[in-house]
């Protein structure tokens, strides 16, 4: 395994999926987001610290699990892969956000789709600078 694409791979996901937070969670879904507001923190209690750790954490996972399982590698293994951790992601994050907590189901369904396209962004960056077998 190459430590240096590795840690250029995890850090493109995680500049990627920064912006693509800010984005999706601050601007696309603000107002649906607010359905939240009676159940979640203020946003002063919240810790960006640990936020940023846990980005970073994914970010590090999947590429490492891209660079050591996605074989023969390649952009539809990239893809692929993302789609995989987007219906796992899907499944423990926003199915269980609407099993859990009164939200409506059209907001936990925009989480899964933004979450599909946000995982195979970072199935595609993946393949494209963690070349496996020389396949980009």
């Amino acid at each position: 395994m190459n430590s240096k694409r590795l840690l250029v791979t995890a850090g493109a996901i995680f500049i990627f999926a920064l912006l693509w937070n800010g984005l999706v969670h601050l601007v696309i879904l603000a107002e649906a987001n607010l359905a939240l507001s009676p159940i979640t923190k203020p946003a002063a209690e919240r810790s960006l610290g640990l936020s940023l750790f846990m980005t970073a954490a994914v970010a590090l996972l999947f590429a490492w699990s891209y660079a050591r399982f996605a074989r023969p590698g390649g952009m539809k293994a990239g893809l692929l892969h993302g789609l995989f951790f987007a219906l796992l992601a899907g499944i423990l994050v926003d199915l269980n956000q609407y099993v859990m907590y009164p939200i409506p189901a059209s907001l936990a369904a925009k989480w899964f789709v933004f979450g599909l396209i946000e995982f195979c962004v970072y199935g595609a960056l993946a393949a494209r600078l963690y070349p496996i077998n020389g396949n980009a």
